[in-house]
């Protein structure tokens, strides 16, 4: 909270400066480019750990009159002074569409949305929008070091924007089916959504195992322990529900091998950032724990059922399956306000 505070700070003296108008023309070149630098950098900063706190940003606005970070205007040598603009254009944009991943989640949650796959559908647009306007080397690498580290702590905010986007959605099926002992066919859409979240999840994890390979992981960071528990906490739920509905994702046999294998490396990637004494990690780890808790009993309930368990339809029938799709979601999200038996309270209520 203390981050959030002098965050909002920054972000409001910069806003009373006149930062986010664009500067006198009777400025330099370079005193122009320096007062949008500030701003841009306490607009990211205020909206990276709001977005994260789940809580308001500062500043609500976008500096839609003052243009992104140029330095074309610049010499050589003034150039020297300022970070590379596409990267940071890059990080302002990623900031914005995370903004929108915030509210479009916070939408989901009301139990009079009428159409949450196409609220749902406008952002997973605006992610791809955002994906294919972001550098090439962001997603392949830089040519140096520092440069690097910085094209993958941006790749890995941009899956974390899928990630947070579909985790609630993945989480309320994960909680129907334990608390539910009947068969569960998905429809095409949630099919896909899981499809999407968990090839996020995979991709994180392993930008991040190629980082701890490489050295390169800030191994008391805050950051990187967020990124790689979401990571692992999808996979091991994806493990669960997998056990429980083979066909709840699309998963070849290599594919269940390599994600056991990438869960395992990077399960042993946060054991030793928390051992270490990253308290961030210590946290991440114990939730962790958690989730594979919960995957256990899910996988418990699969395995001791010898028959299928049947359910009722509407019409009296019994029936051994039912279809999970959108038309379920007020139903589904009033579940983390239940308790069902022998489970407690909404055991995610802290993802």
């Amino acid at each position: 909270m203390s981050a959030y505070a002098y965050a909002g700070q920054s972000v409001r003296l910069a806003h009373c400066l006149g930062l986010d108008h664009p500067a006198p023309t009777s400025l330099s070149k370079l005193e122009q480019e320096h007062r949008k630098r500030v701003w841009w950098t306490a607009f990211c900063v205020d909206r990276m750990i709001s977005t994260e706190l789940a809580l308001h940003p500062a500043y609500t606005g976008l500096g839609q009159e003052l243009g992104y970070p140029d330095s074309s205007g610049l010499t050589a040598e003034e150039e020297e002074e300022f970070f590379d603009p596409v990267l940071l254009t890059a990080l302002i944009k990623l900031c914005e569409i995370k903004t929108d991943v915030v509210n479009t989640v916070s939408r989901l949650k009301h139990k009079d949305i009428t159409e949450p796959y196409q609220v749902l559908r406008q952002c997973l647009q605006g992610l791809d929008r955002c994906g294919r306007e972001l550098p090439e080397r962001v997603f392949s690498g830089g040519s140096s070091l520092p440069e690097n580290r910085i094209c993958s702590s941006l790749a890995l905010r941009y899956h974390q924007c899928y990630i947070m986007l579909l985790r609630p959605i993945l989480l309320h099926q994960f909680t129907f089916m334990l608390r539910n002992k009947i068969v569960v066919a998905l429809s095409d859409e949630l099919y896909t959504i899981n499809n999407i979240c968990l090839q996020a999840a995979r991709s994180n994890a392993r930008i991040l195992l190629e980082l701890a390979q490489a050295g390169e992981l800030v191994r008391y960071g805050y950051w990187d322990s967020a990124h790689l528990f979401s990571s692992l906490a999808i996979l091991t739920i994806a493990q669960s529900m997998r056990n429980n509905q083979p066909d709840a994702f699309s998963c070849t046999r290599e594919d269940m091998s390599r994600d056991a294998d990438t869960y395992s490396k990077g399960r042993n990637v946060l054991v030793h950032m928390a051992s270490t004494g990253n308290m961030a990690s210590r946290q991440h780890l114990s939730m962790l724990e958690e989730v594979e808790r919960h995957g256990t009993v899910l996988s418990a309930l699969t395995a001791r059922d010898d028959a299928l368990p049947v359910a009722s339809s509407s019409s009296g029938e019994v029936t051994t399956e039912m279809e999970l799709d959108f038309e379920w979601w007020a139903s589904l999200s009033s579940m983390s306000t239940q308790t069902a038996s022998g489970t407690g309270g909404d055991p995610f209520a802290f993802l």
